[in-house]
């Protein structure tokens, strides 16, 4: 984990208010693993003081990539950030999915919850990804997924038809399960009712999954305990415990998330 300023490579906006941010250290991209995350400040002081946890999606060398959605102060200061300017990272920070090379994962992602994958399909040798959104204005990492989708390693679900297949990514997952088999291992992030789908389906098929939960994070070690999540744990009276998104997380087992 290291605490530094970096310099910004690339700010651009992929679609309105969403943004692909990039900047280069070798230290932060040699430590870090797929499905860990950054807690990144934007300004100066006081300004913004709390950092903002997002997901790091892609290494290349010492280029580490991330995407991010423009929700409040913090993420619409970064956004005015330009080429060249510095900020504040944390990080890498939490754990990460395991390293997968003897089955196929499928990789499955919601609107914004693309964010963890360019790296993990880059580091794994065997994986489709299901993508869904709402509506093809809402397309991100358009370019990348699209090449992978001509060579039939993506798969893209819109809720209105407006591009790839109509209806949820979920239902687009389990066809691909019931035709291709369930001896695969699942990853996937996105909205909280993608996840518990997700979930479902893997409890069904009897299949490995693991989900990279969001939650707000406020410091991204575990010291402020705002991020707690119900995970189950037999040996505990109640049969579960409250467990860190950042610090024990964000990757969790489906199987072992209690949803309320």
């Amino acid at each position: 984990m290291f605490l530094k300023d970096v310099i910004i490579e690339e700010n651009r906006e992929l679609k309105p208010g969403n943004f692909l941010l990039s900047f280069r250290d070798s230290e932060i991209a040699g430590e870090s693993k797929i499905g860990q995350f950054l807690e990144l400040k934007a300004g100066k002081g006081n300004d913004n003081l709390l950092r903002k946890p997002i997901s790091i999606n892609d290494v290349d060398g010492d280029l580490v990539t991330i995407i991010y959605r423009v929700v409040g102060k913090g993420t619409d200061r970064l956004s005015q950030y330009k080429k060249g300017d510095k900020f504040s990272v944390l990080g890498p920070l939490g754990n990460s999915f395991p390293v997968i090379k003897d089955k196929e994962v499928l990789i499955v992602a919601g609107g914004i919850g693309c964010g963890p994958f360019s790296y993990v399909m880059r580091t794994l040798p065997n994986w489709k990804i299901f993508y869904g959104i709402k509506d093809a204005c809402e397309f991100l990492l358009e370019d990348e997924l699209k090449a992978h989708e001509k060579s039939g390693k993506a798969f893209i679900t819109t809720d209105n038809g407006s591009y790839g297949d109509k209806g949820f990514v979920t239902q687009k997952l389990e066809n691909y399960i019931k035709e291709n088999g369930s001896d695969k291992v699942i990853f996937a992030c996105g909205p909280e009712v993608m996840m518990k789908a997700v979930g479902n389906i893997a409890i069904k098929y009897s299949m490995e999954a693991y989900l990279s939960l969001e939650e707000y994070m406020g410091c991204g070690i575990g010291a402020c305990v705002g991020c707690v999540k119900k995970i189950k744990n037999p040996s505990k009276k109640d049969g579960w415990e409250y467990k860190k998104v950042c610090k024990d997380g964000p990757i969790f087992r489906a199987d072992e998330v209690i949803w309320e």
